[in-house]
């Protein structure tokens, strides 16, 4: 069953896949199962891409199915994100880059361990993340970034949040191919991860400290 839905997922079938994930937890296989089981074909697909097979739209697609896996009663994610939760969280894919999957991953994870979520979608300005921190004063800006561009708006994230004496009210994790260990120093953040679960426990010990 969860075999199924690993290649469901990578084969883009958002049908089956929101089919065979009903029928997984109507069997037993609990939330964590079946996340991971998606994880693992959202993985495949990001191969596929780096590979030449897949291409920017089908990253999106990807994207979206996962979105809506988030959605379904049966897995009890989305509908359990809590007004007071261990920690707030403002989540966004950055300017000029419209990938959606380690966003997504990471926003289920996030949901799983308790944090409220709030997720600003693909493409986000700095200017709107600026704004956003200062109405929803979040604890954490998770920043994803798939293009090498996009590092340059992260830090001007940083900036922007720099002159309006926020960043040091605010932790900053960045994820995606584009970023690594030096790009933290690089943009102003406070900490990169290329695992989405390594990256929920550091969110966690800043929020507990």
């Amino acid at each position: 069953m969860l075999d199924s839905i690993v290649k469901a997922v990578t084969s883009l079938d958002e049908r089956k896949v929101i089919k065979l994930v009903k029928y997984a937890a109507k069997e037993g296989h609990t939330t964590a199962e079946i996340i991971e089981s998606i994880q693992l074909g959202l993985n495949q697909v990001g191969k596929n891409y780096e590979a030449g097979q897949y291409g920017v739209t089908d990253l999106m697609m990807a994207g979206i199915i996962f979105e809506e896996v988030l959605k379904l009663a049966c897995l009890n994610i989305t509908s359990d994100n809590p007004d007071h939760g261990i920690g707030k969280i403002l989540l966004c894919t950055i300017e000029s880059d419209l990938h959606d999957i380690g966003k997504a991953i990471f926003k289920s994870a996030a949901l799983m361990n308790g944090f409220e979520v709030i997720d600003l979608g693909i493409d986000v300005t700095p200017a709107t993340i600026l704004e956003k921190t200062i109405e929803l004063k979040p604890n954490i800006i998770a920043i994803s970034s798939i293009m090498t561009n996009g590092l340059k708006y992260i830090k001007g994230t940083h900036e922007m949040l720099v002159e309006a004496n926020l960043r040091n009210q605010v932790k900053i994790i960045i994820g995606g191919l584009s970023t690594h260990n030096e790009s933290v120093q690089e943009v102003g953040a406070d900490a990169f991860t290329k695992d989405v679960y390594e990256g929920i426990k550091l969110c966690k010990k800043w929020v507990e400290d």
